[in-house]
């Protein structure tokens, strides 16, 4: 009976602070966490049947156990966008997100239009600014950071509008998460800190089932972009990767470094358009680690579908007393 206990499924739950677990255990019909790659806001939704439970408001803070066991992985702090109660029979479903939609779930104001202009500053000291703008504390990859920006305007623009903006260009990750403004380099399996994220191998016996899908379009061998020698006032070409075909970036950069970063960039996006993988599998305690854009190394699935991929979105499904993962994937 231990090793059941220790291997049985099992969440936790805060509301600002205060544990709401064992209020909600008994009348929980389903919880899934959603962890996405990209600037797409992770999201928790659980449903309860009850007739005369309580629930969280809009604007509720909460806060995620989730594992095996005493082994529970803290998902981090979410904010409840809405509470939804249909029926006969009384169902509640609670909707949350990591990324707040408005400044009334918010200290800072992400989502507030500005307008103001940068000149001569680098990725880190604006993600540095913006960060401190809305109480967060800014995680930038140092490769990133470096990057010298000869001017930016923001128009009548939200702070996170202006960094998704750039996160496109520069092949980037920004995204508000657990008091921290993120922004990473997408698809190099690190954190931001630089530490390695957590990878895993899969094989089919582990009751995976899975789709794999392949694309038909022309494969990009190298990148060009443009940029203004500021030395002579003549335009100069930088080009990532080797060989034909070549993708051209028409509009011209203001400086070398940002020209080579956006051609790393749509680099990078050529090669994740190869193929994409659909994953579902029983949930395992080594499984609660993954973070999107963790590296899946897959063996015994086929020749053309085995090795590394990127997991742009991981969802955990706990159930009927069993919990799922759900895994969506793409080559990097």
């Amino acid at each position: 009976m231990g090793l059941d206990k220790a291997w049985s499924p099992r969440f936790s739950l805060t509301e600002s602070g205060t544990d709401i677990t064992s209020r909600m255990a008994p009348y929980l019909s389903s919880l899934t966490y959603t962890d996405n790659a990209g600037d797409t806001a992770d999201q928790l939704k659980i449903t309860l049947a009850s007739d005369r439970l309580p629930t969280p408001q809009a604007g509720a803070v909460l806060r995620l156990g989730l594992g095996f066991g005493d082994q529970l992985v803290d998902k981090g702090q979410f904010v409840v966008d809405e509470v939804t109660v249909a029926g006969p029979p009384r169902q509640i479903t609670i909707i949350a997100s990591a990324s707040p939609m408005d400044d009334r779930k918010q200290t800072g104001t992400l989502q507030s239009q500005k307008t103001r202009s940068w000149d001569n500053v680098s990725v880190g000291q604006l993600v540095n600014e913006m960060a401190g703008d809305n109480g967060l504390e800014a995680r930038v990859s140092d490769e990133l950071a470096s990057i010298q920006i000869e001017h930016l305007d923001q128009v009548a623009e939200s702070d996170m509008a202006v960094l998704t903006r750039l996160a496109k260009r520069f092949g980037a990750v920004a995204k508000p998460a657990g008091g921290y403004l993120m922004f990473i380099k997408e698809g190099e399996g690190k954190s931001a800190s630089g530490r390695e994220l957590k990878s895993i191998t899969l094989t089919p016996d582990l009751g995976t089932s899975y789709q794999f899908r392949s694309a038909s379009r022309t494969k990009i061998k190298s990148v060009t972009a443009e940029y203004t020698d500021k030395a002579t006032g003549k335009p100069e070409t930088v080009t990532v990767g080797q060989g034909e075909p070549t993708f051209k970036i028409v509009f011209p950069f203001p400086t070398r470094e940002e020209a080579i970063a956006a051609a790393e960039s749509r680099m990078n996006k050529a090669q994740s358009d190869s193929g994409t993988m659909s994953l579902i599998l029983p949930a395992t305690p080594e499984s609660m680690a993954l973070v999107a854009e963790s590296k899946i190394n897959l063996i015994g699935f086929g020749a053309a579908e085995d090795g590394g991929w990127r997991a742009k979105a991981l969802r955990w499904t706990l159930a009927g007393g069993g919990m799922v993962l759900s895994i969506e994937g793409d080559r990097k």
